[in-house]
């Protein structure tokens, strides 16, 4: 144990501030590092005690990794903590070829204010109890503090700020307490929420109420209670994020370890995508992926990955293997092949709901205007989602019935006013094989739903069909409807117009007569552009 003295060699009395620290994921640390653990561990003590003792700390009690000091004044112990943190960020520690970074402790830190008076072995006080379970609550190279602490303090020192983080119970206080995270630009600034808080999922709730979708809901549920890994497939702008974070928030209390959203497309790789959504600490020593799985082996949890692409398919499969309490909900273009992958195309929306969205946001547009009605609108383009959100954004431009009779008459011009609909259209329409572009092209002009009798009469072939049809459904582009065990498919209305422009430019026989295994080559298509439009 070290001491620091206090100034007139006596404790502070009255209002003072209590300081904890120590090391999160010391044992780790210490394990990794041998004997270079003694040469970082008393280095951390000897830049603390440097940083405490300029600023009249008074040091009650080393023990490990640990500090606890008090002071008689607050502002003081908020420049300590900031000082000691930036001090231990700039410090040069051990660094080996093998490890990702330097053998940098990662130290958290607490401070709480209140009135406490000293006896001839120190304070015995709540205070000091409430002071070590802020610090407890607390990730490495993180600093909270009290309410009290921040009002005490008064002016933050320069180029230091706080964050209000909200109220959180800390372990052993029936009381919420409200925590601050302080910081200053050299620290890092974001961290997951502090441990106090129990948490089933890390997922916001949504800006506005989230519309329809019941029945997919209903299906996802079902295949989740019986399958470990659902695909749901669906082009760009259709909502299949906003519909798997909506399930997860509302199955997170179902599982014992709740529900957890990666966005991948903001990641380079899944373990750092799921280190980011559960909140766990980055291990300079070992790959992401696997601090991930040692995490997660033993939980029973619900893993949305959104915008999952190719190269994941190997962690997800290893997550899933060693991780047997683990269910995913994958989102993508198209499935990812994976064995015991369950593939689910998200249909278009019912007509009643998508009417309903397109009403929402119109009002949103707006502020607040109701446009009416918008049924006739959403049966147009049945219910098809980029076309949705497209005619929302003009609704308050223009009332409906005019917005309906452009529509009769200009179709793709309207929609495609600011190149949305070709954005989401052509890159998947390029990705098409040759059979399946051409199928593409020559359901355009069926806007009844088809079987596959018709499609191989379409395609020459049962397998040439089948080929085209799986390549169409794993794009999203089709609709399936089954009844009475039979599959039939239909093209949503922009979809079919979209298709009838790049049969007209392609050149393409009529499609009684044209089949696709006469296909042997596929030109590039023409990127999407008109000065007129098919008819519906």
């Amino acid at each position: 144990m070290g001491s620091l003295t206090a100034p007139g060699g006596e404790l502070p009395s009255g209002m003072v501030t209590f300081l904890f620290t120590d090391i999160e994921g010391s044992t780790r640390l210490a394990c990794e590092l041998g004997e270079k653990y003694r040469e970082v561990l008393h280095e951390h003590r000897r830049l603390l005690r440097k940083v405490f003792s300029c600023r009249d700390g008074s040091e009650l009690l080393t023990e490990g990794d640990s500090f606890f000091i008090v002071f008689d004044d607050a502002h003081n112990a908020v420049d300590a903590a900031i000082t000691a943190q930036e001090t231990l960020w700039g410090h040069p520690w051990p660094t080996a070829a093998r490890w990702r970074g330097p053998a940098r402790p990662k130290v958290r830190m607490g401070l709480h204010t209140g009135y406490a008076v000293p006896d001839n072995q120190g304070y015995a006080t709540s205070l000091v109890h409430r002071a070590a379970r802020v610090c407890a609550a607390a990730h490495g190279d993180q600093i909270l503090c009290s309410r009290t602490t921040l009002e005490a303090c008064g002016h933050l020192p320069e180029g230091t700020h706080a964050v209000n983080l909200g109220l959180f119970r800390l372990r052993g206080f029936d009381d919420s307490e409200q925590l601050h995270q302080l910081s200053s630009g050299p620290l890092p600034q974001r961290f997951p929420p502090p441990s106090a808080q129990r948490r089933q999922h890390n997922l916001p709730a949504e800006p506005d109420l989230f519309i329809g979708r019941k029945d997919e809901q209903g299906d996802l549920i079902r295949l989740l209670n019986g399958h470990r890994l659902i695909s749901v497939t669906a082009l760009t702008g259709t909502g299949k994020s906003r519909l798997v974070k909506n399930l997860a928030l509302r199955l997170a209390d179902t599982y014992r370890d709740g529900a957890w959203y990666a966005d991948l497309s903001t990641h380079d790789d899944l373990g750092s995508a799921l280190t980011t959504a559960f909140g766990f600490r980055d291990d300079p020593f070992r790959p992401l992926l696997d601090c991930v799985i040692e995490r997660l082996r033993h939980q029973e949890c619900l893993i949305v990955l959104d915008d999952t692409q190719g190269h994941h398919t190997l962690p997800i499969t290893r997550l899933l293997a060693e991780c047997p309490g683990v269910r995913v909900l994958s989102t993508s273009h198209q499935p990812l092949g994976l064995v015991g992958e369950v593939k689910w195309a998200l249909p278009t929306m019912s007509v009643p709901d998508a009417a309903a969205l397109m009403r929402r946001r119109a009002m949103a547009a707006s502020g607040g205007v109701d446009p009416g009605d918008c049924i006739e609108l959403a049966t147009y383009v049945d219910g098809f989602p980029p076309a949705v959100t497209i005619l929302a954004s003009l609704l308050p431009f223009m009332n409906g019935d005019r917005l309906l009779h452009k529509l009769h008459t200009e179709k793709l011009t309207l929609l495609d006013a600011r190149g949305e609909l070709s954005a989401i259209l052509d890159d998947v329409y390029e990705q098409l094989s040759p059979r399946a572009a051409f199928l593409l092209r020559a359901l355009s002009d069926r806007p009844v739903a088809v079987g596959v009798d018709d499609v191989e009469q379409l395609c020459g072939g049962a397998g040439a069909a089948l080929d085209a049809l799986i390549n169409l459904v794993d794009m999203s582009l089709v609709d399936i409807h089954r009844t009475d065990g039979e599959a039939v498919y239909r093209l949503p209305a922009p979809v079919r117009w979209y298709a009838n422009l790049q049969r007209q430019q392609a050149g393409d026989q009529p499609p009684q007569t044209a089949r696709c295994s006469s296909m042997a080559t596929h030109m590039p298509p023409p990127r999407l552009s008109w000065t007129g439009a098919p008819t519906k």
